[in-house]
């Protein structure tokens, strides 16, 4: 968060530093200056001062008002371009490609495209299977002891995403004798002799909640891309389902076919429905 600066002078002290805030939202692709409070707190005034600066500004031709849920003061320009411009074409740097196509662990994923991985292992333990949908993946029945790993996955040193999974200790025993897991895919071919070869992965966008935010540095309620997968070996049988949480601003998906036919299952909890074609 921004230093707060001095008090202002006066009303024109606080109509410059707001139209160095404006220029700031110009540049970093913003469509709308921060909440009332928020930008007041930033710029060392009071929400009075500010307000008349903003009524200047949209007397200017600078900003327009929004009311509503949704409202506040936008970018007069940006407000007016075409939406989709043509530099959305160009992917923003440094983000991590998470490939559906790629049944990949994400930190082969990581290495695979240069960033530094780190995995901090939050819980490794035997529970009751909580949920009937995670017994359906697995082909267990609901109460029946699993594995649970809880991973905080790093990249470039960085949070980037959470990660829960579920795994069938009788397929894989002793697999708690290998703690800490760090990658469950390649301890699976070393150990076990079982290889991933498939994954059926559904996508969501939901708010981060205290707890989730808290592990991935990012504030209540942002929102992250929600990743529900099982996991299959070659003979089709469920290796693991597991829900990922990616930060939203670090995280780029790509998915590509060859099959018209292909379908990328978004947006419902039932990955049946709903089908988008590519």
């Amino acid at each position: 968060m921004a230093a707060r600066l001095a008090a202002p002078r006066d009303q024109d002290d606080v109509l410059g530093r707001l139209r160095e805030a404006v220029a700031d939202a110009t540049v970093q692709g913003a469509d709308r200056l921060p909440p009332e409070r928020q930008l007041a707190e930033r710029l060392g005034t009071s929400r009075a001062r500010l307000r008349r600066a903003i009524d200047r500004l949209v007397d200017d031709g600078a900003l327009t008002r929004v009311t509503g849920r949704n409202g506040g003061a936008f970018l007069t320009d940006l407000l007016a371009a075409e939406p989709l411009a043509p530099e959305l074409f160009a992917p923003q740097p440094g983000k991590v490609v998470r490939d559906l196509d790629n049944p990949d662990g994400v930190p082969a994923m990581l290495a695979a495209q240069g960033f530094t991985s780190r995995t901090e292992v939050l819980a490794e333990r035997l529970v009751p299977l909580p949920h009937d949908e995670i017994a359906r993946r697995l082909g267990m029945r609901v109460g029946a002891e699993a594995v649970t790993l809880l991973r905080l996955r790093f990249a470039d040193e960085a949070p980037l995403s959470l990660e829960r999974m579920f795994v069938d200790p009788r397929r894989f025993p002793g697999l708690l004798d290998h703690s800490p897991i760090h990658s469950l895919y390649a301890l699976l071919e070393s150990e076990y002799a079982t290889q991933v070869t498939t994954v059926t992965e559904t996508v969501d966008v939901g708010d981060a909640s205290q707890q989730v935010a808290r592990h991935l540095g990012i504030r209540p309620r942002t929102p992250v891309l929600i990743i529900r997968r099982t996991a299959f070996d070659a003979a089709g049988a469920p290796v693991e389902a597991s829900v990922d949480m990616f930060r939203a601003d670090r995280t780029r998906l790509q998915v590509g076919t060859s099959d018209p036919c292909t379908r990328l299952q978004v947006g419902t909890s039932d990955p049946r429905t709903r089908k988008l074609p590519l």
